[in-house]
């Protein structure tokens, strides 16, 4: 009976082990657990500037973690050294390596293993991108299958934008711009939009007073509460 106990006593302990929820270390992702220190029910797939470093993001996710208690936040580094920081994929000069497909392929798996690896289905996905990131998350979130449930692009330019959408499982988009943005012109943010409807995306535009590239803190809220939305809550 000891023994029939004490086996028991094991194999429990096994299935506890097995049923344990993965980190985001875990997946060899940069990023946070949810705060709830629970299994995380959500993601939020986070991609920086040019010539940032994922970090620039985290301030953005230690917002959203107050309202998001159960989310797990991602902000990798990009793959490529740029001005002190790095960068999705080459953004200025010639691209002989074809980094942008790169880039797509980099962010689209980024998406796979965040889902697989924390059991995060993709409806209970968004995925947010500055400047650069912007078009590097609108791919990660559209050539997945089925797509993300959001996309948020925060004054961000098109890298490949060619994923078409899926009848009825399109990511829903939104785009939050500064009226007097230093870096990217209104013609960029045309050009996104034009390469996203031509992808069968529906995209929601909003703009904000303010004169830098980083979105203004009326900007960030609508960006905060529309993610917020989208999971849910």
């Amino acid at each position: 009976m000891l023994r029939l106990l004490a086996i028991a006593g094991i194999a429990a302990g096994l299935g506890a082990g097995a049923a344990q929820a993965q980190t985001v270390a875990d997946i060899g992702m940069a990023g946070m657990d949810p705060r709830s220190g629970k299994a995380p029910k959500q993601a939020v797939i986070l991609f920086h500037g040019y010539t940032q470093r994922g970090a620039a993001m985290k301030p953005l996710a230690d917002t959203l973690a107050k309202r998001l208690p159960d989310a797990a936040f991602i902000f990798n580094d990009g793959p490529l050294e740029a001005g002190g920081g790095r960068s999705w994929y080459v953004l200025r000069g010639e691209d002989t390596e074809n980094t942008r497909a790169k880039a797509k392929q980099l962010a689209t798996d980024t998406v796979r293993k965040v889902s697989e690896g924390l059991g995060v289905p993709h409806d209970q996905i968004v995925v947010v991108g500055f400047s650069q990131g912007g078009g590097v998350a609108f791919d990660g979130g559209s050539c997945v299958s089925p797509d993300v449930k959001a996309v948020v692009s925060l004054a961000g330019i098109v890298a490949n934008g060619d994923c078409k959408a899926e009848e009825g499982a399109a990511a829903n988009v939104l785009i939050v711009y500064n009226d007097g943005d230093p870096t990217v012109s209104p013609g960029r943010i045309a050009q996104f939009q034009d390469a996203l409807k031509l992808a069968g995306y529906d995209s929601k535009l909003e703009t904000f007073p303010g004169a830098a590239h980083w979105p203004a803190a009326a900007g960030l809220t609508r960006a905060q509460d529309f993610i917020v939305e989208q999971l849910g809550k």
